[in-house]
């Protein structure tokens, strides 16, 4: 997979799943992101800049699925935090 550069951002469909007290429940949002591979503890994994306007319940789901540069990647979201520009960074766990 290649690297990303910060300046070129990517429209991508980003289909989700949130867990919910009534069992999972799948979302999908158009979003722009940025790339980057990352190791996880000798895991492959993926960090993920969404960029504002973020989904309203992206923050909160539980696994991430895409399709970029012709292969699907799935990923589960094993940490999340805000940015201060309204963005939302995700850290994939790749399966």
């Amino acid at each position: 997979m290649r690297k990303v550069s910060p300046a070129c951002p990517t429209c991508l469909q980003i289909d989700f799943v949130q867990d919910t007290l009534f069992g999972p429940v799948a979302h999908s949002a158009e979003c722009e992101v940025q790339l980057a591979p990352l190791n996880i503890n000798g895991l492959p994994g993926l960090r993920m800049q969404v960029r504002a306007p973020v989904p309203a319940k992206l923050e909160r789901s539980h696994s991430v699925a895409f399709v970029w540069e012709g292969r699907t990647y799935r990923g589960i979201v094993q940490y999340h935090r805000r940015c201060d520009d309204g963005g939302l960074q995700l850290q994939l766990e790749l399966q």
